[in-house]
């Protein structure tokens, strides 16, 4: 992506507007490091707008492959990447997200710990921190970084890391839905104008239709029906996503939470337009590699500034993920892992402010060392989604089933069939046949459907039981 001298400085600019936003955050004068919900939480009083800015910029980290996605397969990715998470996203915001602003827990392990000991807890705590470490973002924006400016990939992944959590020792969470604001806002401008400036070079949208293969334009994109059954299931790791609890808990209200997440779900849907539609322009009139179909496109339509806009909204959508889940990595490090070190004598925000720099270091280091695998480590945050999903939800049933043993024992079998599954899709051991079909599964399917079977089980042993007593 050629950039000009203005884009550069609009750049600059925006890296300069991120770290001072974020420093900014500390002059607020209710930020209590002593208070449990001031540093993690922003003393639970996130509005509306705050709220919904910084959930919904949260959502969109890997954006490269979504463009990859678009350009490769068509529409088929809003079926896959877009349809799913509204529903799951609308279904967690009616049943969930209130019952989380209400309770005193302000993590996932913290939940689980309280409702099912601490054995589960800490073993919770695990599975979050697979969910959360940031060394695929690390290692997007880095490369990102290493594309606007020509720098080597190591400079530019300690510029980008070191710009997207240096201000959270100083603001915590706060800091980070302060800058996620900026980023929302950024994303909607960078990828509207590529929009905007695609429909004036190229034609209506409608126009696309002549130009694209015919698989581009089916809804299921060539896939058959378990494929695209297969994204509604991993969708579901929605309600165990540590961003969208730690949102909830912070909200000001029950309604804030809900409310917002039914606002963000329309932010969603309009991103994903801009997104899939500049995508399948990149696809007709771009020839390039697909994961880099938007800056590509961008380089060949925009003029100088508005290139150097697109730039900030890419690196945007990155950072603003880069900080959230740094952020929640360091919560899970710092209160679970390193409180009992300092038999729970330090306050939240040193406990997190040293989880943070441990994280920041181990992602630097998995981004550099093991570049072609951070995506597999990304992945196996499917080990995880299996473990907590049921556990977690009926943490919050006023009628529960699950006993503190039965919840470990669930938490455990299925994240270690999940991995174990994906395992087996890397380590060729079994007949080619088998193999392929285990391939062709997502990792996450197996131990979601085999926690599912397990919960059914004890619900129905529990039921004859009670019956009998009553009898």
């Amino acid at each position: 992506m050629n950039l000009e001298f203005t884009d550069s400085l609009v750049i600059a600019v925006y890296f300069f507007a991120v770290i001072a936003i974020g420093f900014h955050s500390k002059h607020r004068k209710s930020i209590s490091n002593n208070s449990k919900f001031d540093f993690l939480l922003d003393g639970r009083r996130l509005t509306l707008p705050l709220f919904v800015a910084t959930l919904v910029a949260t959502w969109y980290g890997l954006i490269l492959g979504v463009g990859e996605y678009v350009y490769s397969q068509g529409i088929v990715a809003w079926v896959c990447l877009g349809l799913p998470y509204y529903i799951t996203a609308i279904l967690y915001a009616k049943f969930i997200a209130g019952k989380v602003q209400l309770s005193t827990a302000v993590s996932i392990p913290e939940q689980i710990r309280n409702n099912y000991g601490n054995v589960s807890g800490r073993f919770a705590s695990g599975l979050v921190l697979i969910l959360t470490i940031p060394a695929a973002y690390i290692l997007m924006l880095g490369t990102l970084i290493q594309m606007f400016t020509g720098l080597n990939i190591t400079v530019s992944i300690l510029i980008g890391t070191v710009s997207s959590v240096i201000y959270l020792f100083i603001g915590g969470f706060r800091a980070d839905v302060l800058t996620n604001a900026l980023q929302f806002v950024l994303m909607y401008i960078g990828f509207g104008a590529l929009f905007i400036f695609s429909v004036v070079k190229f034609g209506n949208i409608v126009t696309l239709a002549t130009g694209l293969p015919t698989t581009h334009l089916n809804f299921r994109g060539g896939n058959n029906w378990q494929i695209i059954i297969a994204w509604f299931i991993i969708s579901l790791q929605t309600f165990i996503d540590p961003s969208f609890h730690q949102r909830s808990a912070a909200a000001k209200s029950p309604l804030v939470a809900k409310k917002g997440i039914f606002i963000s779900v329309l932010f969603w849907i309009l991103f994903d337009f801009l997104t899939i539609s500049t995508g399948l322009y990149a696809r007709v009139h771009i020839k390039t590699e697909p994961l880099l179909a938007f800056p590509m496109l961008a380089s060949e339509i925009l003029p100088v500034f508005w290139k150097g806009i697109f730039a900030v909204s890419l690196l945007a959508t990155v950072m603003s993920s880069l900080n959230s889940y740094a952020f929640l990595s360091a919560i899970t490090i710092g209160k679970e892992f390193i409180s009992p070190i300092f038999k729970n004598k330090k306050t939240d925000a040193f406990l997190i402010r040293f989880g943070l720099a441990i994280i920041s270091l181990i992602g630097i280091m998995l981004a550099l060392l093991l570049p072609s695998t951070v995506q597999l480590i990304y992945k196996s945050a499917s080990i995880a989604v299996p473990g907590l999903l049921i556990p977690l939800l009926e943490s919050y049933s006023s009628k529960k089933v699950l006993s503190s043993k039965q919840a470990m024992l669930m938490m455990g079998i299925s994240s270690l069939l999940s991995l174990l599954w994906m395992i087996l899709t890397v380590v060729v051991i079994l007949p080619i046949a088998i193999q392929n079909t285990i391939i062709s599964i997502e990792p996450m399917i197996p131990g979601i459907i085999l926690s599912f079977i397990m919960y059914i089980v004890i619900f129905i042993k529990s039921k004859f039981s009670n019956s009998l007593v009553l009898k």
